[in-house]
C-alpha cells in the first residue's frame, strides 16, 4: 500500500512503528499538512482494498479532529499532544514491519513515481510505501528530531534520489536509489524474509555512508564552555566521550566564553581540554573570544570590569583563517571589543581589519569554491525575533530547534528588557558586511540556546540583489547554568557546495546526546535577484 508523506514529517513514521518511543516534535502546520495529504490527495494513495481506503480516511479524520481541538498555545506541539493526535493511526501502521520513503527533488519525479507505483502494488509482504512530496532542487530542508535515516538522507542530498527504510524496533537508514530498488525487488520474492533483506541492505548502507563521508568535510561547533565553573568541570569527560563517537572531523571552532572569568589560572583547564580535542582532529581549534573571556562576570561599565590584558596572550583567532584542505574560509570577529554590560560590538576598525585580511588572502589563494563562515560570540539577531521587518528590508525567519522552553527567570528577565543588556550593537552592519562578502554561514554563541535563523539580505549597491544567509547558534557545550549541553556538526561537500547542520543536545543529567534538528542547504541558492 502507498500513502502520501513529506520528508519533514517522516519522523512520525518511526513513532507510529514504535508508539512507545518518545514522539517527535512537530509544528502545528506540519502535522496539519501531513493529515491534509492523507485525507485529500487521493491521487497519491495506492491500495487494492477499498475497505482499507475507507479505514484510512476515518482514522485521518479522527486525528484531524483531535488536532483542531488542541488549544492554540504554540506552533510546536508538546509531546503529549503529538501522541494524542497520532493515536488513531497507530494500529494502521502497526500492521507493517517496515516503511519505505523515497526522497528526491522534482527532477526525479517520473523515476520515483514509477518506483512507488510498482512497489505499492507488489504482493503484501509487510512493507508500507510512502508517496514522496518532492522538493525543488534549490529548496533548503529542515527536520526536527530526525531519525538516523532521515538525518543521513539530508546530509547526503547530493546522492538523491534515494530512499529511507524505517524498520519496526530499529533505527532507520538511507540508501541511494539503486540499492533501494534492489532491496524492494528482493523482498518481493515469494520466499523472501523482509527483515533479512533489510538487514543486508542496512549493511550495504553503512558502507555507502562511510564512503560518502570521506568526500565531505566536517566541522564541530562548540561554544560557551565556561571553564572554571565547578559544574562544567564535572562534564568535560562526558562531552569528550560523546565527541569521540563522532565520525572524523576536519576542524573545531569555539565561538566564545571559553572561560567563565578572564583569569589566567583557568588556562590549564583549556590545555587539558585541548589535548582531548586533538583526539578528534590534529588541526588547531579556531577560537574567538566572548564577553566572559574579557570582562569580570562577563560585564563591563566603561573600564570597570575589563580584564582584557590578563588573557591577551591567549591564541585567539583574528582576521581570516583559510583551511585549504577543507575548502573553508573563516572570518573571525571579537564581538566583545565594544559594548558595555554584556553587550557586544565589532566596530568599524575591526570590520576594516578583517576585510583587509580577507582581500590579501584572496590575492594568493582561491576562495571562490570555499564555504565562507563568519565566527563571533554575540547573536546578530535579537531574542526573540521582532515581528516587524528587520533593518535589512526583509523579514528573517527563525526555525524551532531546541526542545527547551524559556524558564521563569528568563521570562522575568525578558520583561525587564534583558535583551538590551546582551545585544550586539552593530548587528545590522555585521549582517550587511556578511552579505557583501558572500558569507553563507554565521556561527555564534552567547545565549546558551541552540538557534537557527535564515535571512535574505539586500546587497548594498546592487539593485534587486539579495544574499541568503543562515545563522546558527550553539548553546553551552558544557551545560553552564544547568542548561542542556549542546554542539553542532556542519557537514560540507566541497564538490557540490551543499552543506548541512546537525544540532545535538543532551540534558545536564547525562541522559545522552541526540540530534534535535538537521538543516540541509543545497548551497546553490546563495544569491537571488
Amino acid at each position: 500500500m502507498g500513502l502520501c508523506f513529506d520528508l519533514a514529517t517522516s519522523n512520525v513514521v518511526a513513532h507510529l512503528l514504535d508508539p512507545d518511543r518518545r514522539p517527535p516534535r512537530l509544528q502545528r502546520n506540519e502535522i496539519n499538512y501531513f493529515l491534509h495529504l492523507m485525507r485529500n490527495r487521493q491521487d497519491r494513495f495506492i491500495s487494492s482494498s477499498s475497505e482499507l481506503t475507507e479505514e484510512v480516511q476515518l482514522r485521518v479524520r479522527e486525528s484531524d479532529r483531535r488536532l483542531h481541538r488542541l488549544p492554540d498555545r504554540s506552533n510546536v506541539l508538546a509531546e503529549p499532544d503529538v501522541r494524542h493526535v497520532l493515536e488513531p493511526l497507530e494500529d494502521l501502521f502497526g500492521r507493517y514491519e517496515a516503511v519505505l520513503l523515497p526522497v528526491g527533488t522534482t527532477e526525479h519525479e517520473d523515476q520515483l513515481d514509477r518506483f512507488v507505483a510498482e512497489t505499492a502494488h507488489a504482493p503484501g509482504y509487510g512493507l508500507l510505501v510512502l508517496m514522496p512530496q518532492l522538493y525543488m532542487p534549490l529548496v533548503n530542508v529542515q527536520v526536527l528530531d530526525p531519525d538516523d535515516g532521515v538525518s543521513d538522507a539530508l546530509k547526503r542530498r547530493d546522492e538523491w534520489p534515494g530512499a529511507v527504510f524505517a524498520v519496526r524496533g530499529e533505527t532507520s537508514f538511507f540508501v541511494p536509489f539503486e540499492s533501494a530498488y534492489a532491496a524492494v525487488a528482493a523482498a518481493a520474492l515469494t520466499d523472501a524474509d523482509l527483515r533479512s533483506v533489510l538487514r543486508r541492505t542496512r549493511t550495504e548502507a553503512e558502507i555507502q555512508a562511510s564512503t560518502a563521508h570521506r568526500t565531505h568535510r566536517r566541522l564541530l561547533h562548540l561554544s560557551d564552555l565556561h571553564l572554571g565553573l565547578r559544574e562544567t568541570g564535572r562534564r568535560r569527560e562526558y562531552l569528550r566521550s560523546a565527541l569521540s563517537r563522532l565520525d572524523s572531523l576536519d576542524r573545531v571552532v569555539i565561538t566564545g566564553d571559553l572561560f567563565d572569568q578572564p583569569f589566567a589560572r583557568y588556562r590549564e583547564q583549556y590545555v587539558d581540554f585541548l589535548h582531548r580535542l586533538r583526539d578528534l582532529t590534529r588541526a588547531e581549534p579556531i577560537v574567538v573570544p566572548g564577553n566572559h573571556d574579557q570582562r569580570v562576570l562577563g560585564n563591563r561599565a566603561g573600564l570597570l570590569g575589563s580584564r582584557r590584558s590578563e588573557l591577551s596572550e591567549f591564541p585567539w583567532d583574528r582576521g581570516v583563517v583559510h583551511d585549504e584542505s577543507a575548502n573553508l574560509v573563516f572570518l573571525c570577529f571579537n564581538s566583545s571589543k565594544n559594548g558595555d554590560v554584556a553587550r557586544g560590538g565589532i566596530g568599524t576598525k575591526q570590520f576594516m581589519d578583517v576585510a583587509t585580511s580577507y582581500d590579501r588572502g584572496r590575492e594568493v589563494a582561491a576562495y571562490e569554491d570555499c564555504l565562507r563562515i563568519a565566527l563571533l560570540h554575540h547573536h546578530p539577531y535579537p531574542y526573540p525575533l521582532p515581528h516587524e521587518t528587520s533593518g535589512t528590508g526583509l523579514m528573517p525567519s527563525e526555525e524551532p530547534v531546541s526542545r527547551r522552553g524559556r524558564t521563569w527567570k528568563e521570562r522575568a528577565w525578558s520583561r525587564l528588557s534583558r535583551e538590551r543588556l546582551l545585544e550586539m550593537e552593530d548587528a545590522e552592519q555585521f549582517l550587511n558586511w556578511c552579505a557583501a562578502r558572500d558569507v553563507s554561514l554565521v556561527l555564534h554563541g552567547h545565549r546558551h540556546r541552540s538557534r537557527l535563523v535564515t535571512d535574505s539580505i539586500p546587497v548594498r549597491g546592487v539593485s534587486y540583489h539579495r544574499h541568503d544567509l543562515t545563522t546558527v547558534g550553539c548553546g553551552t557545550s558544557l551545560g553552564a547554568g544547568d542548561s542542556p549541553l549542546s554542539f553542532n556538526v556542519i557537514d560540507w561537500n566541497p564538490q557540490t557546495g551543499s552543506w548541512a547542520v546537525d544540532f545535538q543536545e543532551s540534558q545536564p543529567d547525562g541522559s545522552g546526546f541526540r540530534s534535535i534538528a538537521v538543516r540541509a542547504s543545497s548551497g546553490q541558492a546563495a544569491d537571488n535577484w
